[in-house]
């Protein structure tokens, strides 16, 4: 189909051009004729109630300078627990990295999708901390801390932050692949 053969219904055109496409006692001389609207006479279930709302951007903590994306769950707190905060920044600082160089999202505040994520924080490293579900356009059952080559970015699936946080024996295991997996992912040679 070629773009000369689009055909527009009269609302159609109006709604793309408001202010442009308007008969004004200036520019038009008679009576203004009644337009039909094939649009007006469909039942309004078939039509949106509203227009499609503007995608929200993204809010993140951190500057992004690495893009390194890193997505956490906290339903209550704006974007990560204090407790959690000093563990990852302890985590950060092993891989030769500070805040300045990820962006932490929150997704229990909010939703985005691979494509959102992609489009505005161009992750080259996106790592999943406790997400209680996949991200949408992400693949779901993905092997935890083994890192994935996905699209253009690597990802790695973890335990939530407050698990790895633990001082027991049973996660000395678990923060020791998240090393390795970290440095696999990053290319640290250590």
């Amino acid at each position: 189909m070629s773009l000369n053969s689009i055909r527009l219904s009269q609302r159609q055109v109006a709604d793309l051009y408001p202010e442009t496409l308007v008969l004004t006692a200036d520019n038009y001389k008679g009576d203004v004729p009644a337009i039909q609207d094939p649009i007006a006479d469909e039942p309004t279930a078939s039509r949106p109630a509203s227009p499609v709302q503007p995608e929200t951007s993204i809010q993140f903590l951190g500057r992004n300078n690495r893009n390194l994306v890193i997505l956490v769950s906290y339903p209550d707190i704006l974007h990560i627990s204090e407790s959690s905060l000093e563990f990852l920044s302890f985590v950060l600082k092993a891989c030769q990295l500070t805040l300045a160089d990820v962006a932490i999202v929150n997704m229990a505040r909010q939703n985005p999708d691979i494509q959102q994520l992609q489009r505005e924080l161009a992750p080259r490293h996106l790592v999943c901390f406790g997400l209680p579900g996949p991200v949408v356009g992400l693949p779901a059952g993905c092997p935890i801390l083994t890192p994935q080559r996905m699209q253009d970015f690597q990802m790695m699936i973890a335990p939530a932050l407050e698990e790895l946080n633990q001082q027991t024996e049973a996660v000395k295991p678990l923060k020791r692949q998240l090393w390795e997996g970290l440095k696999t992912m990053l290319g640290i040679q250590a």
